[in-house]
């Protein structure tokens, strides 16, 4: 081998150790962002089962309290027999009494209702989506007051105190989320960010903001809303970019074919022997190629383990929306109860 092959195989050799050096770096560092974002995943996964946990040990309580309302209720319906009440008059009047109080409470909770969703459903024969009403972000199945108009709200510049809410999962750049009907929807909570063959219901959230009449303050918020607006319209024209985003599975990553020196086959190019620097040289291409390898299979093992991650917390955040709406109905029964309780005692003392 003449004295210039050689020096020429020793100058690629040395560009590829620096390639690999920098490539062995960057797998590195991602190797620990991903660590620590698993170590970070798997803290708040426990957080989020922790809360569950006493999310069903404030149900449990509020069970109880519902249960010695219903102690208490009976002890009134024998006190009552007792006082010789026995047709149950004071018990009507004092029931009818409760439910006024229990409906005038509803109609100022109504008023006072700071987040709702917006329903469309899509009509085959117009091709187009078309409102269906308003309903409690509480309670998707309950109408929401007419509070404010959407269509006039999406079309203000920053004077409106209703926003939409851009930081669910699963909506569009408009916040819609899509789904084949309206109880997908209120079993899931989100449905998919774009609208399927089968998508025939869609709703977004919106959020009161009020104005706090600090200049400074609401104008903050009226820039940040037009920066939405600009975020939308750019996520509108390069939706499609995001497809090209993403990570290869461990079960791809045998079928790819890469670019570095091992799919050149460099140790097989040529012919003629090569001096024993060179050989040494291919040697550490080999191994630090085999490293960078298996640093790869670690990051694409720990992305594995981040997306079962997330699927867990997904999986814990619906819980907790459940057992809240458990909380909520719960709580509200025992709101009642003791509304009617309240009143037949004032009955018993009038």
């Amino acid at each position: 081998m003449s004295v210039d092959r050689s020096a020429a195989n020793q100058k690629m050799i040395r560009e590829a150790e620096e390639t690999q050096a920098k490539t062995k770096e960057a797998v590195l560092r991602i190797q620990q962002q991903t660590a620590a974002t698993q170590e970070l995943g798997a803290a708040t996964l426990e957080e989020l089962r922790a809360q569950g946990r006493q999310m069903d040990d404030i149900n449990a309580d509020i069970q109880a309290v519902n249960a010695k309302l219903d102690t208490a209720a009976g002890l009134q319906d024998r006190f009552d027999a007792w006082s010789g009440n026995i047709f149950g008059f004071k018990k009507r009047a004092a029931t009818k009494e409760a439910e006024s109080e229990i409906a005038a409470k509803v109609r100022e909770d109504m008023l006072n209702v700071k987040e709702v969703f917006e329903n469309e459903k899509y009509d085959m024969l117009s091709g187009k989506w078309k409102p269906h009403g308003m309903t409690l972000c509480s309670n998707p199945t309950t109408k929401a007051p007419d509070l404010f108009d959407p269509s006039s709200q999406v079309t203000s510049t920053g004077n409106s105190k209703w926003d939409i809410d851009f930081t669910l999962a699963g909506i569009d750049h408009e916040g819609w989320t899509y789904a084949g009907d309206f109880a997908y929807l209120n079993k899931h909570g989100a449905g998919s960010a774009e609208a399927a063959w089968n998508s025939y219901a869609r709703r977004r959230k919106w959020k009161y903001s009020e104005k706090t009449g600090n200049e400074v303050i609401d104008g903050v918020r009226a820039r940040n809303k037009e920066r939405v607006s600009q975020r939308q319209a750019a996520a509108a024209a390069n939706q499609s970019q995001t497809d090209k985003i993403g990570y290869v599975p461990r079960s791809n990553i045998s079928t790819m074919k890469a670019s570095g020196l091992t799919s050149t086959n460099r140790n097989n190019r040529g012919k003629e022997e090569l001096d024993e620097e060179s050989k040494a040289g291919l040697s550490r291409i080999n191994q630090n190629d085999a490293e960078i390898d298996q640093g790869i299979n670690e990051i694409s093992r720990g992305l594995d383990s981040l997306a079962d991650i997330a699927n867990k917390m997904k999986e814990e955040t619906q819980s907790h929306n459940k057992k809240l709406e458990a909380m909520d109905a719960n709580m509200q029964q025992a709101t009642d109860k003791q509304t009617v309780i309240n009143a037949r005692q004032r009955r018993f003392l009038s």
